[in-house]
């Protein structure tokens, strides 16, 4: 019997999971559309670690009564729980469901307003699947209203059914591709998952929670972030700068000037991530972004920054940093696939042979249900945009290009351990632009691209990371894995629709449009459908540089792969070239520097049992700013005030 509660997940750890899932959804629309807290910016979610420990000290708290020990949970059902929370925190996100719901009204609030919206694109869009009722639009902008009046969700009832079933076919898709990479990920390459780490240690019993060195970290951190919350409030206490600082206005002679923006941060959490890191990994990271940063350099040195210009989609002039990046990032994917294809060409052997040679018992689900689940899962997502008046060869075209991003930012995560996959710029929508034109694709894929930009803005929150981490919190914890794809397919239809009801909820008394909330939600919004605008009333060619920026780097990407393989110490990983330029590496590359020289010299002059020993100290530096951040966060909330930030 103990056996069997250790594999399985319980109903009410199912449900413990929906309901804090759906807590932390509205958590987040506070912290992220009320304020400024970006949570879901960086892994692990900081609002899902808090989370994980109050379940850990509620769970020990009831195993100290006699009644309460049949309350608690298996270390397999708390990670489930956590599984869960992130699965919904991510759908809930500002850079992922937020963005969603403050799409669906905008070019019907704002057409007309300082644009010509109504003579470009008004007319092509698929109002099925947008709320164009004029009294639920005018209330959800002007708020000081309630979103339980019936002519404010009834308009809402369609499209978010519609967007909702969308939500749970992309996730179950997740579900099936990350099923089939598992078993080469995780039992052939044994890849480390570091962002998991530490919520592993924490429900790994007693010896984590009483470890000197975990509380030494955790008091760094907390003291710091508690100061500086304390700092915000009564500033004649000195603030202890830790959070990012622009220091390019010391840079004032050209041609270094042409590095542009570049901040310096001393994130507890990033340092603690980046010792955790696989050191050639980290130091590829922070080696090519100032290697990036020369280039740049050399761009405005050679006086050609902005004499070359071609086309949409990525950058449009030297160094075609995006381009440079999208090439690598297909040459990462290229590698992965390459490298499981024996592992995959098994599996659909597997699937479609006699079931007693299947050997699946052991997966999320068995093969031929992934197999046939992501074919079929492309399938429905493509016809859910064909039904919005995409042509179908874009619609397969931008979903297959789609996974393979998918595939590369879930191998980031397991190897890389890279807090922030932030990935600007590196949608569909951009190579398919450079490749073809806006005049080709017409307007009414451009419309299409516009729709689902609200997933493809950024990569801070894809769910799929957080599926196949789940993977393995199921295999240290002794579970099964089919308990936890339970909990990841539950999570996504309680967190799809927990999205819109926290959104709305908050958009109608506030007022999406007013200064009670952030600007975000009308900054980001008419960054979309302005950008339509342009796409159709000033056609963009094909982009030539970057699309040859991007061969190159694709080849130089499988050149430096090879190396790696031929030569031992060889240090440069092609993911620490993929991330050069982006926003998350321009944040944290000094942490990172500072984790890899840290871990470097400990490895070095201290050995594997020094480091053994120092582990804890950067797993408490990550849980100390975690958790101090969180709860100045909540003190705000309660007070109805503006609090501490801790990050970015």
């Amino acid at each position: 019997m103990a056996a069997y509660l250790t594999r399985t997940v319980r109903p009410r750890a199912y449900l413990l999971g929906v309901v804090l899932l759906v807590l932390n959804q509205f958590w987040l629309v506070e912290v992220e559309l009320v304020r400024w807290s970006l949570f879901t910016n960086a892994v692990p979610f900081c609002n899902a670690l808090f989370t994980l420990a109050c379940v850990v000290g509620a769970n020990a708290a009831a195993g100290m009564l006699p009644s309460g020990r049949r309350l608690q949970l298996t270390r397999a059902e708390i990670l489930c729980v956590f599984t869960m929370v992130c699965i919904g925190s991510a759908l809930g996100a500002q850079q992922m469901g937020q963005l969603l719901v403050s799409f669906l009204p905008f070019p019907f609030e704002y057409a007309g307003i300082g644009n010509r919206w109504h003579t470009s694109f008004l007319d092509y869009l698929p109002r099925r699947f947008m709320v164009d009722d004029p009294v639920a639009v005018a209330s959800f902008y002007a708020g000081s209203s309630t979103l339980y009046r019936p002519e404010h969700w009834r308009p809402w009832i369609v499209p978010g059914l519609l967007w909702i079933g969308f939500i749970v076919v992309l996730v179950h898709t997740m579900l099936c591709m990350t099923t089939l990479l598992r078993r080469r990920w995780m039992v052939s390459e044994r890849l480390t998952y570091p962002t998991v780490f530490l919520p592993m240690e924490m429900t790994a019993g007693s010896s984590f929670w009483t470890n000197r060195g975990m509380w030494l970290g955790f008091g760094i951190a907390a003291t710091v972030t508690l100061v500086n919350g304390i700092s915000f409030f009564h500033p004649a206490i000195p603030m202890v700068p830790i959070k990012r600082q622009d220091i390019d206005r010391f840079i004032t002679s050209p041609p270094w000037t042409g590095m542009g923006n570049v901040k310096v941060s001393f994130y507890f959490f990033a340092i603690g991530l980046a010792f955790l890191m696989p050191l050639d990994l980290s130091f590829s990271l922070w080696f090519f972004y100032i290697l990036y940063k020369l280039e740049l350099v050399a761009v405005t040195a050679l006086g050609i920054e902005q004499n070359i210009s071609s086309g949409a989609g990525f950058s449009s002039f030297p160094p075609y940093e995006h381009g440079q990046a999208f090439g690598a990032y297909m040459a990462v994917a290229a590698m992965a696939l390459w490298a499981s294809r024996s592992d995959l060409a098994d599996i659909v052997k597997r699937a479609f042979g006699p079931r007693s040679q299947a050997c699946d018992e052991e997966e999320p689900m068995t093969y031929r249900r992934a197999l046939i689940g992501m074919m079929s899962g492309i399938a429905l997502l493509s016809l859910f945009c064909v039904a919005m008046g995409m042509t179908p060869w874009v619609a397969v075209a931008f979903f297959a290009l789609y996974f393979v991003l998918v595939v590369v930012i879930t191998r980031i995560r397991a190897e890389f351990g890279f807090p922030i996959h932030d990935m600007h710029y590196m949608g569909p929508l951009n190579p398919l632009l450079a490749g073809f034109g806006t005049n080709a694709l017409g307007p009414r894929n451009l419309v299409g691209f516009s729709m689902l930009y609200w997933f493809n803005r950024t990569y801070f929150a894809n769910p799929a990371p957080h599926a196949l981490e789940a993977m393995k919190l199921a295999d240290v914890s002794s579970a099964h894995q089919r308990a936890f794809a339970r909990g990841i397919m539950l999570a996504a239809g309680a967190g799809a629709i927990g999205l819109f009801w926290a959104y709305l909820h908050r958009a109608y008394t506030l007022g999406a449009g007013t200064a009670n909330v952030e600007q975000w939600p009308r900054l980001f919004p008419g960054e979309n459908f302005g950008r339509l605008h342009a796409w159709i009333s000033e056609p963009g060619t094909p982009n030539f540089g970057s699309m040859v920026a991007a061969g190159v780097a694709f080849v130089g990407s499988l050149g430096m792969a090879a190396m790696r393989q031929r030569i031992a110490w060889f240090p440069l990983h092609p993911l620490g070239y993929a991330v050069a330029n982006s926003w998350g590496m321009a944040q944290i590359w000094v942490p990172v520097l500072i984790g890899c020289l840290l871990k470097g010299a400990l490895a070095r002059y201290g050995g594997l049992r020094l480091y053994r020993r120092v582990v804890p100290v950067f797993l408490g530096l990550i849980l100390g700013e975690m958790l101090v951040g969180c709860a100045w966060t909540l003190y705000g909330i309660v007070m109805g005030i503006r609090a501490y930030d801790f990050w970015p």
